[in-house]
């Protein structure tokens, strides 16, 4: 994204009352990118590293790539939990989410 820096909408893809925020940023010309943490690892794809103090990366949803050293704010509201890839289940499951709550989520 060119220009100003976007601002990072975590949320489910259904929440109307961030669509009302969202909305908004775009008729101030504030680039969004939504992202929904239950879409990860199947349909959001994460590669991050720590360059000496900074963050740097990509995100790439369905419709949106996001620089992370470009993200100027964070709106966190209600996103779906973690899922886990299609055919996984029991521990394996268990083992995945928790390593994408770790890995996107940072806790």
């Amino acid at each position: 994204m060119s220009g100003t820096s976007p601002v990072l909408v975590v949320t489910r893809l259904d929440d109307e009352t961030a669509d009302v925020a969202i909305d908004e940023l775009c008729q101030r010309s504030v680039p969004v990118v939504r992202l929904d943490p239950g879409d990860f690892p199947e349909k959001v794809l994460v590669a991050a590293r720590v360059d000496g103090r900074r963050l740097t990366g990509e995100v790439w949803t369905e419709s949106r790539e996001l620089a992370l050293g470009t993200v100027r704010s964070v709106y966190w509201r209600r996103p779906r939990p973690y899922s886990t890839p299609e055919g996984l289940n029991g521990q394996d499951a268990d083992w995945c989410v928790q390593q994408a709550r770790h890995g996107l989520g940072g806790s």
